[in-house]
């Protein structure tokens, strides 16, 4: 056999038949058409061969070696190939990436370059990687496995900020509101640009925030202008393009959240008392009377509702009576509400006061339960102990007989009343008494002389003009005593109706 070098990397072998090397003389004779087939089969064999090239894909790279620096946000990495290539094949090699995940861009060839430009500017500052990792495919049939990471930066090399702690501590329980723990701290390795950072926090249904600044941009708390809500998980977000005063982004993003439920005893209503007014000047505008709000409510009189704990004013909204009572409400402290009726209840009625369920306290909890209590007031109906006309008696019914005095017809009637009566009820009750002809008809009116009254609760009434009767003719009048609250009252108390009372006038 005859061992022949063809040009390439490899070894050949070409068999000459009937050659033997070592003897070198021919071992006999081979047919005709075995030495026609091995013969073509050399030929093809040799001329498949000499077309195959086994060099390497030649490429270069921009960024051409290891931390290069880009000189623009929107520079283009490029790879310029020796040859032409698989379009498709080789795009699925290249990836640009950093410490916030993969950097999305457009590919773009131009002949033999594949160039790719980042759909966002490069971050200056933060070191990024072109990767080249994968099979690489030419045209001309070449393969190549390339692996080779070239890492680099734009515009600076400059050290990243990063977050040194923050607080709360991840899922750590606080109040609702900046006094109890309910504010964002972020401590920073350097002094951050405050807009982009501000601009990168986000806290989830915070709503207004106030955002301050300490320790040279080092340091800065996010403070909610409002109350969070209660037992509520508050998650936070502090983005990577949050910038260093020296224009290098965080790069990386950080969160956390933290619970609203460091309190969790809910309010409730712990007790309900009359008040009378106090002396402001004192300091002490209401002042329990330290009766039992169930029957001790008197006239001119405000309900206090304490409650175990301190109260939004909202708290003001869910308080009503049943049946209503018009008044007002007010914070007289931060744990208790004052409600002024604008006028007294109605007597010897029963009230029911509700308090919502939906009342919070300053924390933003609810009352577990709505709160109701039913009371009596104190405030009787006003009632006429007795009418006295210097004669026995009624007869019957509500007849009253009476002497008339003197040539002017003078009738005095004594009323005396079940309660006090101040001054100006005094002046408004004698006003507000009628004494009317009843029968017959064409009686003169009678007009009132004098009113005197004997003490808070007994008056003289007395009228003149009384026809007195005669023979055949019995002479009526009828004495009104209006009722209800536009009616005579007196200590806060009313005539429950209208009062009529016949005075029959004897001859």
């Amino acid at each position: 056999m005859l061992y022949r070098r063809n040009s390439g990397p490899f070894r050949v072998l070409q068999v000459i038949p009937g050659y033997d090397p070592e003897k070198r003389i021919p071992r006999g004779p081979m047919p005709l058409r075995l030495y026609r087939g091995i013969f073509l089969l050399g030929i093809l064999f040799f001329s498949r061969c000499a077309f195959v090239n086994l060099e390497p894909i030649g490429f270069s790279t921009y960024p051409a070696g290891k931390n290069m620096i880009l000189p623009e946000t929107t520079s283009a990495l490029r790879i310029h190939f020796s040859t032409a290539m698989d379009r498709l094949e080789t795009q699925k090699v290249l990836s640009a990436t950093f410490t916030g995940g993969n950097v999305q861009g457009d590919l773009i060839w131009r002949g033999n370059e594949l160039a790719f430009s980042p759909l966002e500017p490069w971050l200056p500052g933060v070191r990024y990687t072109l990767s080249i990792a994968g099979t690489l495919y030419a045209l001309d049939g070449r393969e190549e496995r390339v692996f080779r990471d070239i890492p680099f930066y734009v515009l600076s090399r400059e050290a990243a900020p990063f977050v040194l702690g923050f607080s709360p501590p991840n899922g750590a329980s606080v109040g609702v509101n900046s006094g109890e723990g309910a504010f964002l701290r972020i401590v920073f390795s350097q002094p951050m640009d405050r807009q982009s950072t501000a601009d990168a926090i986000a806290i989830e249904g915070s709503g207004e925030r106030e955002i301050r600044w300490f320790d040279e941009d080092r340091t800065v708390e996010i403070h909610p202008q409002k109350n969070l809500n209660p037992w509520v998980v508050y998650r936070w977000n502090l983005g990577g393009k949050a910038r260093g005063k020296n224009g290098v982004p965080l790069g990386k993003e950080v969160e956390g959240r933290f619970v609203t439920d460091a309190d969790r005893m809910l309010p409730g209503v712990k007790g309900v008392y009359p008040l009378i007014r106090g002396d402001p000047s004192s300091g002490l505008r209401w002042i329990k009377t330290g009766l039992p709000m169930e029957t001790g409510l008197g006239s001119g009189q405000a309900v206090g509702i304490e409650f175990t704990k301190a109260m939004d004013e909202s708290a003001l909204r869910n308080i009503r009576f049943d049946p209503p009572l018009p008044g007002s409400a007010e914070m007289l402290s931060p744990d208790c509400i004052v409600f002024v009726p604008n006028r007294d209840p109605e007597p010897e009625k029963t009230y029911t006061l509700y308090v919502s369920p939906d009342s919070r306290d300053m924390g933003g909890l609810k009352m577990e339960r709505e709160f109701f209590l039913s009371f009596i007031p104190d405030i009787p109906y006003l009632r006429i102990l007795s009418l006295d006309t210097g004669r026995p008696a009624p007869v019957q019914g509500n007849i009253y007989p009476a002497q008339i005095h003197g040539a002017e017809g003078i009738l005095t009637l004594t009323l005396r009343f079940s309660l006090v009566m101040d001054t100006p009820s005094q002046a408004a009750a004698a006003l507000a008494l009628r004494l009317e002809p009843f029968f017959p008809k064409n009686l003169k009116p009678a007009g009132l002389r004098s009113v005197r009254w004997w003490s808070a609760d007994t008056v003289d009434l007395q009228w003149e003009g009384i026809e007195r009767s005669i023979p055949g003719e019995t002479h009526y009048y009828r004495l009104t005593i209006p009722g209800g609250r536009g009616g005579i009252s007196g200590g806060g108390s009313f005539l429950k109706e209208d009062l009529f009372f016949i005075i029959e006038v004897l001859p």
